[in-house]
């Protein structure tokens, strides 16, 4: 039976016939019965993996040594669930309540999403200018069931390409960089001159893939970076 029509023509030619014997009105309150009962329930659907962390006043840019240096932005992922809670409950019972939700992430094992800005490489020659978007490693003490969920996680949210946003005042969009899957992240290519100084400048930067939505304020971004005049990619 067809999920989308589950009514049969024969079931439909007796509904019919019962319909015509009912008395006057009846008929309209079966038809509005039966219409409603066709209708597919409206369920709670999973949305993408969602860190938002863009105005903590104690949460923000700091200097990253990996890789060539640069500045790093570990998302509170706890303080980012529950806005998202209050904001859903906000919306209930208005004409924007959603019944998506936020899907489950116990495959982290304590890690958390995060933003990487800087050097590719040690080695000035090799060096030049990446933005990354990942997950800090796992929490110690997990078991070998942990891990393989971390990994498959990581694959799975990882795994699809995606957008780097930049955007301005009033969340006006600025800038767009092409994110790709890259040693179980997301990767910007090398950027150029202006791609750095658009992402420096940016009050507000958003990563966005069919899988994840992070987004994040840029507060001591510039000065963690001019602050740090060894970096191997600075004169590129």
């Amino acid at each position: 039976m067809d999920e989308h029509y589950p009514l049969t023509l024969a079931s439909r030619s007796q509904m019919f016939s019962k319909m015509l014997s009912m008395p006057v009105g009846a008929g309209s309150m079966l038809v509005t019965v039966v219409a409603l009962a066709s209708l597919p329930a409206l369920a709670a659907s999973t949305g993408p993996f969602r860190a938002v962390d863009r105005d903590s006043p104690s949460n923000y840019w700091i200097e990253d040594r990996s890789w060539g240096g640069g500045a790093r932005f570990v998302f509170d992922l706890k303080q980012s669930l529950a806005a998202d809670a209050a904001h859903r409950d906000f919306l209930a019972g208005t004409e924007f309540e959603t019944n998506v939700r936020q899907p489950s992430l116990k495959f982290l094992a304590g890690g958390g999403p995060e933003f990487t800005f800087g050097c590719a490489d040690r080695d000035p020659a090799k060096s030049y200018w990446r933005f990354r978007v990942g997950v800090t490693p796992p929490g110690s003490g997990i078991t070998s069931k942990d891990e393989i969920a971390y990994e498959n996680g990581i694959k799975y949210y990882f795994g699809a390409s995606g957008t780097l946003i930049l955007l301005g005042e009033a969340d006006r969009e600025i800038k767009r960089i092409p994110l790709a899957p890259s040693n179980d992240a997301l990767e910007t290519a090398a950027l150029t001159q202006d791609d750095v100084q658009a992402i420096l400048n940016a009050p507000v930067i958003r990563a966005t893939t069919p899988r994840i939505f992070f987004e994040s304020g840029t507060s001591a971004l510039k000065a963690t970076i001019n602050g740090n005049a060894k970096l191997p990619c600075a004169a590129r």
